[in-house]
């Protein structure tokens, strides 16, 4: 197909979507962030079900048809969605029984940085036809980032240890969009090279981290805090840098939330 030709195609594709997103009224989330990202579109009064993760929907009354893996098929048809949006963590059979009854499934991967959870917060706006308010949402997440970026090229260097988990202790890895945390703030992850989030306490103590950051997933925060600090050895303890941050906000992939945990590693780094 000649370049011509191409741009005809991408034409018309661009036509389908603007259409078919018109036409969108009534739609399913099946993923907390992705339910998230419709009300920060301010897309809502679109959302007729949503899993029982998603928080931000409490309030709304919005149908519950399951979790991030399971699905209540039956309870999803009888709402009629005009399209289903999803993460690849929903099983293949129900997104396969979905289809069959005719309804329309959207499949998004886990964004692996800041720029992906961008990039999919513009898709699903322009799957709603909200893509004015997502380009407003999106500008102003990159600009605050940009900002603290800066700031943080006058920090000094430091090498931080950030948990997700206990028994095991489990950690932040490269390629996922909290690792951006890091780096942006001119930091280095203890983990970085590492395949498996698992990492030895004992592992931690020898890469001898400046600071250590701890999501409250699950409660055990506090008890994961008060361990570190029992090593006195070690650098983040001796400067008091072993801090808490929110997991609803850091393990959060919207741009809200990534600029929110994002200002509060800044701080925890640069106090």
């Amino acid at each position: 197909m000649n370049t011509k030709g191409v741009k005809v195609l991408l034409l018309l594709l661009l036509i389908n979507w603007s259409a078919f997103a018109q036409k969108v009224q009534r739609v399913v989330s099946l993923a907390p962030s992705v339910t998230e990202i419709i009300y920060l579109i301010d897309a809502q009064e679109k959302l007729v079900g949503c899993t029982s993760y998603c928080q931000v929907a409490d309030e709304d009354t919005v149908a519950v048809v399951g979790n991030a893996v399971e699905v209540n098929i039956e309870a999803l048809y009888a709402l009629q969605p005009d399209i289903v949006l999803a993460m690849k963590l929903t099983k293949q059979q129900d997104v396969a029984a979905m289809e069959k009854l005719g309804i329309k499934v959207e499949l998004m991967e886990s964004p692996r940085n800041f720029e992906e959870i961008c990039g999919q917060t513009l898709h699903i706006a322009k799957i709603l036809g909200e893509t004015e308010k997502a380009h407003k949402v999106v500008s102003l997440a990159k600009q605050r980032v940009h900002e603290i970026k800066q700031l943080a090229q006058k920090q000094e260097h430091n090498k931080i240890f950030f948990q997700l988990g206990a028994n095991p202790v489990f950690s932040v890895l490269d390629n996922t969009f909290m690792n951006d945390y890091i780096t942006i703030c001119n930091g280095e992850n203890i983990a970085a090279g590492l395949t498996k989030g698992t990492i030895t306490r004992e592992s931690v103590l020898l890469k001898d981290p400046d600071v250590i950051i701890i999501a409250t997933m699950g409660g055990f925060g506090e008890e994961e805090m008060k361990v570190w600090k029992s090593y006195s050895g070690i650098e983040a303890v001796k400067n008091e840098k072993v801090f808490l941050i929110d997991s609803e906000t850091s393990c959060s992939p919207t741009p809200s939330s990534f600029v929110s945990a994002l200002e509060d590693v800044y701080k925890f780094i640069s106090q």
